[in-house]
């Protein structure tokens, strides 16, 4: 009897997927999902399944969006048209008002602006790869609700004023690889969106990080700007931050205190910067919490005794490809470091006499791990000179008076 159940409910569940016909040269998997891009469809099929969820119609040359090309598909929640030959006008209005849909990528078109056309619900947009090359006052005065907003890879250069005003419930921002300078943002730019929680600035032009952010931001990201210097003080109102990169930048001179106020700082990353000033023992005051400190390919040569003492809670940290060619034994103090478990700093020029003893012992002897003895390398004295770590003992640490 259960089995006789169990064969009439699969049938009728397969009767149910294929009741509608996906529509040629398409593909369609349950639950909802239609795929019909990179097919060469030039307009959107009319015959595509009614319980449709998630359908995907780009990388095809369609030209436009008709009002009733979607109607029937009140249950589309999703609608992927990146690479479709879409412009300015080419979704009549009403085409995407549909009452589920809240997610539209237009990636890969041709629109100058962001269209008017778009669902009132919608909560994630993405225009990714195009040619936008200034957001609007009016831009997103229809969709108050987007929360998930990435304009990354355009060719934005200025920001009108009250833009982003509507956006009260973004939590994330995508606005990298455009060309953003200080100039292109307006007074408080961010004032209104007091829900975000991450921004990601990353490969523009901009030579400061902008103030009066919104404060309970968590996550930003200036990655490969022209930011040169870090003022004091320069994040002390951002004290919900817990990630904060600037990899490869052109970042040269971290003033004292500059990362005051940032006690729920997780991860801090500047690989690949320029980083050329002495790491003193008020570089790194507030972050308690970093766990994670990048400073590799830089060009640091000092770090103060006292200089990590803050970063209490630091378990890995990168100081590979410096300028390093010593360091004192306090500045590793396990006493201070307690939760340091994991130490890189290979490619540094160590002159590994008597004053660098220590750090060779620790190789074999210290609570945290000094990864990767066989890359690091002496350049000096000349009796060592060339040889990694790996195959000297501390004894060959000697200096000339022993």
């Amino acid at each position: 009897m259960f089995r006789q159940i169990l064969v009439i409910s699969i049938l009728w569940w397969a009767g149910a997927v294929t009741s509608q016909q996906c529509p040629s040269p398409c593909y369609c998997r349950p639950p909802g999902q239609v795929f019909c891009n990179g097919t060469g469809i030039s307009e959107v099929p009319d015959n595509i399944p009614t319980d449709t969820r998630i359908l995907y119609i780009g990388d095809n040359p369609i030209h436009e969006i008709k009002k009733d090309s979607l109607s029937k598909l009140v249950n589309l929640t999703a609608l992927d048209a990146s690479g479709a030959r879409l412009k300015e006008g080419s979704i009549e209005p009403g085409a995407l008002d549909l009452p589920s849909l809240t997610d539209v990528d237009l990636s890969m078109t041709d629109y100058k602006t962001i269209p008017q056309t778009l669902p009132k619900n919608l909560d994630t947009f993405r225009m990714m790869q195009g040619n936008l090359q200034m957001l609007h006052s009016e831009s997103f005065k229809l969709y108050p609700k987007i929360v998930y907003l990435d304009l990354s890879n355009n060719k934005i250069s200025k920001i009108q004023p009250v833009t982003f005003d509507p956006l009260v419930s973004m939590t994330t921002l995508y606005i990298g690889f455009n060309q953003l300078s200080d100039e292109s943002f307006p007074q408080n730019a961010f004032a209104k969106c007091q829900s975000i929680q991450s921004i990601d600035f990353r490969f523009n032009q901009m030579q400061h990080p902008l103030q009066n952010l919104p404060t309970g931001i968590q996550h930003l990201c200036y990655v490969g700007n022209k930011i040169k210097t870090l003022s004091s003080y320069a994040f002390k109102s951002l004290t919900n931050l817990q990630t904060l990169a600037f990899w490869q930048g052109e970042v040269g001179t971290i003033e004292d205190n500059a990362f005051y106020g940032l006690e729920k700082l997780t991860l801090l990353d500047f690989m690949q910067d320029h980083i050329r000033s002495t790491l003193t023992n008020q570089t790194f005051v507030g972050l308690s919490s970093v766990d994670t400190l990048y400073l590799d390919l830089n060009n640091i040569s000092q770090i103060e005794v006292g200089a990590l003492y803050p970063l209490r809670k630091m378990g890995s940290l990168w100081l590979q490809s410096n300028q390093l060619t010593s360091l004192k034994p306090g500045v590793l103090d396990t006493r201070y470091l307690t939760k340091l478990n994991t130490l890189f700093i290979d490619s540094n020029p160590w002159y590994c006499d008597c004053k660098l003893r220590w750090l060779r012992e620790n190789v074999d002897n210290a609570p945290y791990v000094i990864q990767d003895p066989h890359l690091i390398v002496c350049q000096g004295p000349a009796k060592v000179a060339g040889k990694a770590w790996d195959e000297l003992k501390p004894s060959d640490f000697v200096c000339p008076e022993e």
